[in-house]
C-alpha cells in the first residue's frame, strides 16, 4: 500500500507538472504572438510617420544651424532628454485621451497640423520677402535649443497619435508596447542622425588627416558638402513640415491621390495655403490694430 500511494502521488505530481508546463508553452505562445503583433503594428506605424520623422531630422538639424561648435553635441543631448521626456508624458495623456475622450485626438492632430502649418507659413512670408516690419535680433544657442524642443512636443505628439490610430484596435498592452517602441525608435534615431550631420565636417576633417590619400580625398569632399548639406535642411525641413499639416487636414477629409507623388505636392500645397493664411493673418491683424 505504501508502494502504491507513493506511485499513486507521484503519477499526480508528473500530471500536475505537464499540465503547468503545457499552460507555460500556451503563454509563450501567445506572448510570442503579442510580440510579433507589436512588431508588424510598430512597422506600419513607423511608415505612416516616416514624414513626421523626416521633418523632425530636418528641423532638428536645421536648428543647430550657427550653434556654436563647442555647444552642439551638448545642445542635442539637451534636446535628446526633453524629446524623450516629452513622449513619456504624451504617451500617458494619449493614452487617456483615448480611453476618455476619443475625438480628443482627432482635435489634437488638428491643432498639430495648425502649429506646423502656421510655422512652415511664416518662413514662406519671410522668403517672399514679406518679412515682418519688425526687426528681430538673431537668435540665442538657448532660444534655438528651446524652439526645438517646443517643435519636439508638437511633433512628438502627432508621431504618437498617428501611432495609436495604426494600433487602435489592438489590446490595451500592445498600444502601449507600440507607442513605447515608437518613442525610442524615433527619438534615438532622429537625434542620432542630427548628432552625425552636425559633426559631419569633423568626421570628414579626420579623414583628411589620415595616411590614405583616398580617405584624404572622401575627407575633402565630405568638408565641402557638409556646409551645403545643413543649408539644404532649412528648406527641406519647411516643405516636410508643410506637407505633413497638409497631410492631416487631406486625411481628415478622405481625400485620395492616385499617385505618391501627386499625394506628396498635394498635401504640400495644401499645408502652404493655410499656412500662408494663418501666418498672413497673424501679422495682418497687429498693423490693422494698429492702425485703428
Amino acid at each position: 500500500m505504501p508502494t502504491s500511494a507513493f506511485f499513486a502521488v507521484l503519477r499526480d505530481v508528473a500530471k500536475l507538472a505537464a499540465a503547468a508546463a503545457d499552460d507555460v508553452a500556451k503563454q509563450a505562445g501567445k506572448m510570442t504572438a503579442a510580440a510579433d503583433d507589436v512588431a508588424v503594428l510598430t512597422g506600419r506605424a513607423a511608415v505612416k510617420t516616416a514624414g513626421i520623422a523626416a521633418d523632425d531630422l530636418a528641423v532638428g538639424a536645421s536648428k543647430m544651424t550657427g550653434v556654436s561648435p563647442a555647444q552642439e553635441l551638448p545642445a542635442i543631448w539637451r534636446i535628446f532628454r526633453a524629446s524623450a521626456l516629452n513622449k513619456t508624458w504624451l504617451i500617458a495623456l494619449v493614452l487617456l485621451v483615448d480611453a476618455l475622450f476619443p475625438l480628443g485626438i482627432q482635435l489634437a492632430l488638428v491643432a498639430g497640423g495648425l502649429y506646423l502649418a502656421h510655422e512652415g507659413g511664416k518662413v514662406l512670408l519671410e522668403r517672399m520677402g514679406w518679412a515682418s516690419a519688425r526687426k528681430e535680433a538673431p537668435l540665442t544657442d538657448e532660444q534655438k535649443i528651446r524652439g526645438a524642443i517646443a517643435t519636439d512636443v508638437v511633433l512628438s505628439l502627432e508621431i504618437l497619435v498617428i501611432s495609436l490610430t495604426v494600433a487602435a484596435a489592438a489590446p490595451f498592452a500592445q498600444k502601449l508596447a507600440v507607442l513605447v517602441a515608437m518613442s525610442a525608435l524615433m527619438t534615438v534615431g532622429i537625434y542620432g542622425l542630427v548628432a552625425a550631420l552636425v559633426r559631419l565636417d569633423d568626421w570628414g576633417l579626420a579623414l583628411t588627416r589620415a595616411p590614405a590619400p583616398s580617405r584624404q580625398a572622401l575627407g575633402r569632399r565630405i568638408v565641402a558638402a557638409a556646409p551645403k548639406v545643413l543649408q539644404a535642411l532649412g528648406p527641406i525641413g519647411v516643405v516636410a513640415m508643410l506637407a505633413v499639416a497638409g497631410g492631416i487636414f487631406t486625411h481628415l477629409v478622405h481625400l485620395q491621390y492616385p499617385h505618391w507623388v501627386l499625394a506628396f505636392l498635394g498635401d504640400t500645397l495644401v499645408g502652404a495655403a493655410i499656412g500662408l493664411t494663418l501666418a498672413g493673418g497673424a501679422r495682418l491683424l497687429p498693423q490693422r490694430a494698429a492702425a485703428g
